[in-house]
């Protein structure tokens, strides 16, 4: 008997709380229709979004491709006019995504063609400062520091080429970079400190080509 007053007691329980949900949604309606209307339009929205950012990101990327292949056609040209270019790769640098990213290194490259290290070195930095973290940051940093290595500026470029060692040593930039490190200590006549540097190259990237010239220096000098 104690239990067939439990089994009623638990189903007059169940009643009440269906009952009291129901009283609730019966008056309040109107505030539940808004608050499901809220969260489906929030929904759309939120997908809109999406979409609207995944088309974003392949826009850029269709019109990067499109200023790289433009790179391709001038460069071709007998007598290669790149202003236009030039003007459109610093209009598409804008943050730090790839396709921006991509944009400062071709402007880099449009100047670099043009002699005009100085420029060419300025967009390289910025490729390089926009991103850091993608596999253009080490090649920026190297063509930053040819450029300035062109323009007898060979403290910056020291400093350059060691910061491609120092923070990619892993990058195929490294052994090239380190190896022109050792090649400026050299022309600064440092030759204790050259020699060195060469036998490192030598030592960390013994299966590259910098490598492997760099021991043969190192053993002459």
């Amino acid at each position: 008997m104690a239990k067939k007053n439990l089994q009623e007691e638990k189903q007059t329980t169940e009643e009440k709380l269906i009952g009291s949900v129901s009283n609730f949604f019966q008056k309040n309606k109107i505030l539940v229709i808004i608050i499901i209307a809220v969260l489906v339009v929030g929904i759309i929205a939120a997908i809109v979004a999406l979409n609207i950012s995944a088309n974003a990101k392949e826009k850029a990327q269709l019109k990067v491709a499109e200023l790289e292949n433009r790179y391709a056609e001038v460069l071709a040209q007998e007598t290669p006019d790149w202003t236009a270019l030039v003007a459109d790769l610093k209009a598409n640098i804008k943050g730090g995504s790839y396709p921006s990213v991509k944009s400062a290194y071709l402007l880099g490259l449009a100047y670099y063609q043009q002699d005009d290290y100085a420029n060419a070195q300025s967009a390289f930095e910025q490729a390089y400062n926009l991103n850091k973290d993608i596999y253009l940051a080490s090649e920026a940093l190297a063509n930053a520091a040819a450029c300035a290595d062109a323009q007898g500026n060979t403290s910056r470029a020291l400093e350059l080429y060691n910061q491609i060692y120092n923070d990619y040593p892993e990058s195929g930039s490294a052994p090239k970079a380190l190896f022109n490190v050792a090649r400026i200590y050299y022309q600064m006549d440092n030759i204790q400190l050259a020699q060195a540097t060469f036998a490192q190259v030598a030592d960390y990237y013994p299966n590259s080509e910098y490598g492997k010239l760099a021991q043969n220096l190192a053993s002459v000098l």
